[in-house]
Order: C-alpha cells, then sequence, then structure tokens
C-alpha cells in the first residue's frame, strides 16, 4: 500500500498532454440568455403588436399628443427588460467554485496554481479551510471531514476515507487528505449546477396566458370593427388624416392597456421585494408560481430555510435513586455551560437565550465531533454529558472515555 509521500503526481509532459486534449479546469460555462433575446422576448408581444402598431402611426403623422397611450408599451417594456437584465447579470456572475489557487503535486514537489490549471489526474492537497476545486477520488485521508452543503442541502460535515469520492463546491471542516482529480471543467458536479442554472425556461403563467388569449379575442374583433370605424370617420371628418386619429382613438380604447401596465407592476414590486431576500427570478411571471403555493416542502437540512436551530422545550426526567445529583448546582446551570461553551455547535447555541451561563468550574472538557455525536463536561467531579440519545447510555466504557 503507497503511503502519503509515494504519490509524486503528473510530471510536465503528462500535464502538458492533457491540456492539449483539453481535460483542464476551466471554468467558462458561458452567459445565460443574450441581451436581444431578452429584448425580442418582451417586445414582441402580441399586447405591443396592438397597441404599439397604433402608437407608431400616430407618430408618423406627427399626432404626438393623440399618441400618449403608447406610454403604457413603453414602460411595459422598460419593466420587464429591467428586471431580466438584473437576473441576467446575477446568473452571469454565479459561481459556485472561488478563485483561491489549490495546490497540487507535481513530480513529488507541491505547488500553489490557479484551479482553471488543474488538470485531468493531477493530484490535489486539500487542508482544514480549503474548497474542492475539482470532483476527486480520496487517495490518502486524515481525518478528512468536508462541508457538502453547498451541493447537497446536507448542513453536518461528512467524515471522508480513502477510495471515497468528493465533489467539487465541497469545504473542507477537518483534517487534510491527498486527492486524485477524476472529472474537470463542465463535467463537474458544480459546474454542471452552474450550467442548468443559467438554463432558460419560458415560466408557465395563468394571468400571461389569460392576457394574451383577451388580446387575441379583441384583436379578431377589432379587425371588422377597424374597418367600420374608418369609414364612418372618413364621411365625418375634414381630412383623412383627422379620420385616422379619431379611428384610433376609437379603436385603441378597446384594448385594456391598464390592466397590462397594472399587472406588470405588480410583478416588477414583488420581483424587488423577493430580490432583497436574495430571490433570483429569471422573469416577472414566475412571481405568479410562487403566489399560488399552498404547501411548502422542507427537509431537515435548512436548504430552503435559515439553518438555526430554536430551543422549545425541557423535560426534566425522573432521577434514579442510586444516581447522585450534586447539590450546588442544576441541570440548568449545566446546561447553560454546554450553551456558553467556546466550543458550542448549532445545537447548543440554541439554548444560550434560556439557560445563563452560571461560574462553575469546568475541570475538562470534551468538544463535539459528528463521528462522537456527544460533548461533556466534568464539573465537580461529575460527568456531564450531552448528545444523540442512541449513542448516550450508562455503559462504563463511555463514561471512562468521557473521564
Amino acid at each position: 500500500m503507497q503511503s502519503w509521500t509515494d504519490h509524486k503526481g503528473l510530471s510536465t509532459q503528462d500535464v502538458l498532454a492533457r491540456v492539449s486534449l483539453g481535460q483542464t479546469n476551466s471554468q467558462d460555462f458561458g452567459k445565460s440568455r443574450s441581451v436581444l433575446a431578452i429584448l425580442k422576448n418582451n417586445i414582441f408581444t402580441l399586447f405591443n403588436a396592438v397597441v404599439g402598431g397604433a402608437f407608431v402611426v400616430l407618430l408618423a403623422l406627427g399626432f404626438w399628443n393623440d399618441a400618449l397611450f403608447g406610454i403604457a408599451v413603453i414602460f411595459n417594456i422598460l419593466i420587464g427588460v429591467t428586471q431580466e437584465l438584473i437576473s441576467k447579470r446575477a446568473l452571469d456572475d454565479l459561481a459556485i467554485l472561488n478563485r483561491s489557487p489549490a495546490r497540487v503535486r507535481r513530480e513529488g514537489l507541491s505547488k500553489l496554481i490557479q484551479i482553471d490549471e488543474i488538470v485531468l489526474d493531477d493530484l490535489l492537497e486539500v487542508r482544514a479551510g480549503d474548497q474542492i476545486p475539482a470532483d476527486s477520488i480520496v487517495l490518502e485521508s486524515n481525518e478528512l471531514e468536508v462541508d457538502e452543503s453547498a451541493l447537497t442541502g446536507e448542513s453536518e460535515p461528512v467524515l471522508k476515507s480513502t477510495n471515497q469520492e468528493l465533489l467539487s463546491g465541497s469545504i473542507v471542516t477537518g483534517g487534510n487528505a491527498l486527492l486524485r482529480v477524476i472529472r474537470v471543467g463542465a463535467n463537474t458536479y458544480s459546474s454542471k449546477l452552474v450550467a442548468e442554472a443559467k438554463v432558460f425556461s419560458q415560466v408557465s403563467s395563468e394571468i400571461r396566458s389569460g392576457l394574451n388569449k383577451l388580446i387575441l379575442w379583441i384583436s379578431w374583433a377589432l379587425a371588422p370593427l377597424i374597418i367600420i370605424v374608418i369609414y364612418g370617420q372618413l364621411q365625418a371628418a375634414s381630412s383623412w388624416q383627422a379620420a385616422l386619429v379619431a379611428s384610433v382613438a376609437s379603436v385603441i380604447s378597446m384594448v385594456p392597456q391598464g390592466l397590462v401596465l397594472i399587472v406588470s407592476i405588480a410583478f416588477a414590486i414583488s420581483a424587488t421585494r423577493l430580490t432583497k431576500h436574495t430571490v433570483l427570478l429569471q422573469e416577472l411571471a414566475a412571481v405568479e408560481g410562487l403566489a399560488r403555493v399552498d404547501v411548502l416542502c422542507l427537509d431537515k437540512t435548512g436548504t430552503l430555510t435559515s439553518p438555526a436551530i430554536s430551543f422549545h422545550e425541557a423535560i426534566e426526567l425522573p432521577i434514579p435513586k442510586n444516581v447522585l445529583v450534586p447539590q450546588t448546582y442544576s441541570y440548568a446551570d449545566v446546561l447553560g455551560k454546554f450553551a456558553h461553551s467556546t466550543s458550542a455547535n448549532a445545537t447548543t447555541i440554541s439554548l444560550q437565550g434560556t439557560f445563563p451561563n452560571r461560574e462553575l468550574e469546568v475541570d475538562s472538557e470534551t468538544e463535539f465531533s459528528s463521528t462522537t455525536k456527544y460533548s461533556s463536561l466534568l464539573i465537580e467531579g461529575t460527568s456531564w454529558i450531552l448528545g444523540a440519545p442512541e449513542v448516550l447510555s450508562t455503559d462504563k466504557s463511555l463514561l471512562e472515555e468521557v473521564n
């Protein structure tokens, strides 16, 4: 079995060969929707065609005062384009990997390189605080713990051992390890997540579909009405220009411009409020989808919610007669010490608002670990253990280990 120092890594020739094959960890995955696509999506709509067409006709004839209804079209376009451009900028900047240099081992020597310079089969040396820059497999591990919450939503660190796979974007929270890169660039898990987030798909909106149907029906009804109105205005007006202006005024009043504008403004206000809560919307109509949610199902990891834990209740169980209870302090005092310990985790920190930090002398302390699933304090000769119910017991081996 090879030791840590037996792994020499790739040679310079190996690296050049992989670079020539394009097997590098390049993070350029393109942009989201183009500005042209956003403009086309917001300009070429049925509402804009009907109202905008009449608006252009009056402008061409020089009747600016009669063309003020076109402001609804302009505002409708500006609202949609502005919001989608904001989303586009956020999506283009979206990245799971940071740009910190990675430590690789090549020809037996360790050196720092940019993550784009990593190639397939490179050896990575990682330690606490490092981010995994490419999908890798563990060659050697020294109590390696990683946080995969950015990828899987699981907030608890995961202990990794030899031959286990690590996904790019994971954060090393403890220990160190030697890894071999097995996937790079667009083939990594984090890259696929980013690419999927940038894919645009038209949101199904009942409000938008309803408005389009209404305008379509009105457009069909307007066809014969336009002919009748123009004929009537030509008989009554002094010139064909005046007849055309009067005809446009009569026809355009049948289109619900205000309704369309109000819907766009409502969507824009909702999107702005959601943006303040770091919610990204690719298009305005997505607000309607959120508004129709009746039941939101969450898992335990806090992917969609805050990962903070709240204390609810403490239930004091009967103490067996053969158990000696200290007379100088209570269990509440002990919980206060756990809560205000320098090694307190998310669970014990939630106790701070209920249990104050009383002055008690702690003889020794065992910090919480995701492996053992408990922490302990030795106070005035008495061992106190706090952890998962399935782990805690009166087993003497556990008590001896704590002491």
